[in-house]
């Protein structure tokens, strides 16, 4: 997605149309490209090759000509154009030359001007590392010199680079001080980017109501000046997607490929299209699908942005592969991969890998689709992409059954199948806390437009009774009685209207109170609900809140006839460490442990505090073999995590395991029954000596 910076192009542009009426085009157009806006796009490109030619041999002469400003307002325009026209390589190439003479000469306001459209460059390019050091470099100087509409653009550029490598706590640091430095500055395009943002990180987090909100606050902003307008409305179609509401989603969707299709930017035409390609895909309507992605990447290709071909790569090969062609899918699906590992994009590797998955076992290879999946989740943060995740599953449970293993396939049905109901509880949450939204507005609306009617009929008696005045006077006139009562009739009309404008006050105030109060109950509710079932050491679920999923999972397989392994897991020497190092040590090392048991605890697995340093793991549909290799890797993993984390700790913070297998249990179990199992099991193996696993023995 673009980063902002637009403003300036149409300028840009047009200039370079006059530069092509003086003919500087030499060359031939070469063959015609398949799409209009590709078209236009190589068109563009080739425009902007003759110029550079043309007008590189004069670049030597100009700080000579013209002098140091002369020559940094000439790169930047040259700068500007080629950035117009989408010649990255170009634009970069004559911003740098503008930005290292106004560094040279003390320029600040200039050389921050060129920092700004390099940065953009380098985000439009998928170049994350030096879209990063450049706006730090501008923060920097920005800060020296005071240019609180520079420092703006640094927040907002990486704000949008720790967001795409995955850190949005400080994207959402960085998208606050953006808004808050537009806002002071009264520049309305940066105030609806920033908000923009804030909104993308807000569905990030699963807060669609806030998410909502931001974006309709950007598509007010946006529709007075219809810049970007096309990347809010796209926006708004990704959150009403997430929700389930398939008919808004394609009502904002043809609104923003209408506003892109208007627009002369070919970078946001792409994205919107791309997007669009994504979501037919993701509907199983491959063949139009396939022709979006087709079109997109054309053009994503014509103006060089890698983001964006990857992933319509992506989407073309999925599309592919649900057209039954896998082997242009597979080839497809492959260059996507490369174009990911290339920006270290993790949604491309991973989206990649699985549809390649998907591709193998459709030519029935299932060994090799088996190790694309294991390739795709060595990294961790493939696992929070869970849509993904109910799709892996689904295949692992096809490959399993292909090589003959039906017990796994069993345990990766029953993994799918416990992920899509977390998500379809999740968007239901979603849908309900967006619905509560709109519900606070609508109601406050509803009271203004009943107030507004209220008014409306005050105003049509009032005319009446002016009629009704006029025709007494027209019949009365002379009869001073009935001009007494005409005049006293009129200063109850005064009255009347001093009354009706103080209600009218009234009915303002009282709107934007029950917006205020609206507001701030959904927030109470919001932060009352996270503190009711968090820890707030360790945010994991607390103590009365995972007695609650562990009952209703025991229910749920007494139900159902399957299995439940709880895992009771001990600090070892706890109120050793505490004595020796103090106790916010002992913190450190409770959420350091609990971190590194999150890491390896398998989507869908339960976890949380049961007290003190004593922690609870529920691994739905696992046996006891399973249930003790999760439990020893964990072991594992936290005596290896605790010697890399606090080296000072010299390997002495390890753990205990008992686990208590429901199964095992005397019938009927409960919840207290399958505690104190673990209970047991745990106590025995701080008396075998600690750091080890053992099972309670039924």
């Amino acid at each position: 997605m673009k980063a902002g910076v637009t403003s300036c192009r149409a300028r840009w542009l047009t200039f370079a149309a006059c530069l092509l009426s003086a003919g500087v085009l030499a060359g031939g157009r070469g063959d015609p490209e398949a799409y209009p806006r590709a078209r236009a796009a190589a068109t563009s490109q080739r425009l902007a090759a003759a110029i550079e030619r043309n007008v590189s041999p004069l670049t030597p002469t100009v700080p000579a000509l013209v002098g140091a400003r002369g020559a940094i307002e000439f790169q930047r325009l040259l700068g500007g154009i080629f950035l117009a026209m989408d010649s990255y390589a170009s634009a970069e190439n004559h911003l740098r030359r503008a930005y290292a003479i106004a560094t040279a000469i003390g320029d600040a306001e200039d050389a921050a001007a060129a920092a700004i459209d390099r940065g953009e460059i380098a985000l439009l390019t998928g170049q994350y590392d030096r879209a990063e050091r450049l706006s730090n470099d501008l923060a920097q100087l920005a800060t020296g010199a005071n240019l609180p509409w520079a420092q703006a653009k640094a927040e907002e550029y990486l704000g949008v680079v720790a967001r795409r490598r995955g850190r949005l706590d400080d994207a959402q640091a960085h998208a606050q001080r953006a808004l808050a430095l537009q806002r002071a500055l009264g520049q309305e395009a940066g105030t609806a980017t920033a908000l923009s943002n804030l909104g993308t990180l807000a569905r990030d987090r699963g807060d669609y109501a806030t998410a909502l909100d931001l974006f309709r606050q950007a598509l007010a902003i946006r529709e007075r000046g219809d810049d970007l307008l096309e990347l809010t409305l796209r926006n708004l179609a990704l959150i009403y997607r997430d929700l389930g509401d398939d008919a808004s989603a394609r009502d904002y969707f043809g609104r923003a490929l209408e506003v892109a299709r208007r627009h002369g930017d070919s970078a946001n035409y792409a994205a919107t299209l791309g997007t669009w390609a994504g979501y037919l895909v993701d509907s199983g309507e491959f063949a139009p699908a396939l022709a979006a992605a087709e079109e997109s990447l054309a053009v994503s290709s014509a103006i060089g942005d890698r983001p964006s071909i990857g992933f319509d790569l992506l989407n073309s090969g999925r599309a592919l592969l649900g057209l039954g062609r896998s082997t242009e899918a597979d080839a497809r699906l492959h260059d996507a991969l490369a174009i990911g590992r290339e920006l270290n994009q993790h949604e491309i590797i991973a989206h990649s890998q699985v549809s390649l998955a998907e591709a193998a076992l459709a030519r029935g290879d299932a060994v090799r689709a088996n190790r694309l999946l294991q390739a795709a989740f060595a990294d961790p943060q493939t696992a929070r992409y869970k849509p993904l995740m109910v799709e892996v599953n689904e295949l692992r449970e096809k490959i399993a059954t292909a090589i003959g293993q039906p017990v796994q396939a069993l345990q990766y049905a029953h993994a799918a199948a416990a992920l899509r109901e977390e998500l379809l509880g999740t968007r239901a949450r979603r849908r309900l806390a967006a619905l509560e939204s709109q519900y606070a507005r609508t109601a406050a609306d509803q009271q203004l437009a009943l107030a507004t009617k209220e008014n409306q009929l005050q105003a049509a008696r009032l005319t009446q009774q002016h009629l009704q005045r006029n025709y007494v006077i027209v019949a009365a006139c002379g009869l001073g009685a009935i001009l007494l009562l005409l005049a006293w009739r009129f200063a109850g009309v005064r009255r009347l209207n001093r009354a009706l404008a103080a209600r009218n006050a009234e009915v303002e105030t009282q709107r934007a109170a029950l917006s205020n109060a609206n507001d701030r109950l959904q927030q109470q509710a919001d932060e009352l609900f996270q503190a009711a079932i968090s820890d707030p050491l360790t945010g994991v679920s607390n103590r009365g809140h995972l007695m609650r999923q562990l009952d209703a999972r025991i229910a749920d397989c007494a139900r159902n006839g399957g299995e439940l392994a709880a895992l009771l897991i001990d600090f070892d020497h706890f109120k050793r460490i505490n004595d020796a190092h103090g106790h916010l040590y002992g913190d450190r090392v409770l959420v350091a442990g609990v971190q590194t048991l999150r890491q390896w605890l398998e989507p869908g697995d339960l976890l949380g505090r049961y007290g003190g340093e004593e922690f609870i793991a529920a691994l739905s549909g696992r046996d006891a073999a399973n249930a003790i290799q999760v439990a020893d890797r964990l072991r594992t993993r936290v005596a290896e995590a605790m010697t890399g984390f606090l080296p000072e700790a010299n390997g002495a913070v390890t753990v205990s395991i008992g686990i208590a297998i429901l199964s095992h249990l005397p019938g009927p179990a409960r919840l207290e029954m399958l505690i104190e199992a673990a209970d047991k099991a745990v106590y025995a193996a701080k008396a075998a000596g600690r750091n080890r696993v053992v099972v309670h023995a039924a």
